[in-house]
């Protein structure tokens, strides 16, 4: 039985959305599914942040961290991790567990931001120039869903998706006027 001529196209038109998606997600650098980021050539899986956001906001409920912020420290740690080691300040996976004794079995990303976090308070403020100088240097590229990023202003801003419009502006309530 031969196929029709429309199923035909409908299953090439198909084909043809699904190669351009993959090469659209190649380019940007994020061509699996579940990477966050990528980070000279190391890939931050979305697992990896929503683990590490979820543990740290078990345990310090204040500190506000999602999965978004996760993502950008991640990319962050390994400069913070890299140069702490250097200076002989960077901690160990045993240093971080005790650092945070509440969460059981902590996620290997949970303890990379853990021990960036305790290694960037105990640097001097030339080796947190040189994380910063080794991240303005590095190939980083961001899954648009968790933000972009600026190398020269090692910024990371969160995104906004487009079907996301602010809300207007309330218009003030009228002045009360005193009955006649």
């Amino acid at each position: 039985m031969k196929a029709r001529p429309t199923a035909l196209r409908q299953v090439l038109r198909g084909s043809v959305v699904a190669i351009a998606t993959a090469g659209v997600l190649a380019v940007s650098g994020c061509s699996t599914a579940d990477t966050a980021a990528i980070v000279d050539g190391q890939r931050i899986t979305e697992q990896e942040a929503q683990e590490a956001s979820r543990q740290i906001l078990a345990a310090q409920p204040d500190s506000g961290i999602t999965t978004s912020s996760a993502v950008a420290s991640l990319v962050m740690a390994g400069f913070i991790n890299t140069v702490a080691n250097d200076a002989g300040k960077g901690l160990s996976d045993s240093a971080a567990r005790t650092a945070i004794q509440t969460i059981q079995d902590p996620a290997p990303s949970t303890l990379e931001l853990v021990k960036a976090s305790l290694a960037f308070n105990q640097m001097t403020s030339e080796e947190q120039s040189r994380a910063v100088t080794l991240a303005q240097k590095a190939d980083i590229t961001i899954n648009p869903r968790y933000g972009t990023f600026d190398p020269q202003k090692i910024s990371f801003d969160p995104s906004t998706p487009n079907w996301i419009k602010p809300a207007p502006a309330e218009a003030p309530a009228p002045a009360a006027t005193p009955q006649g």
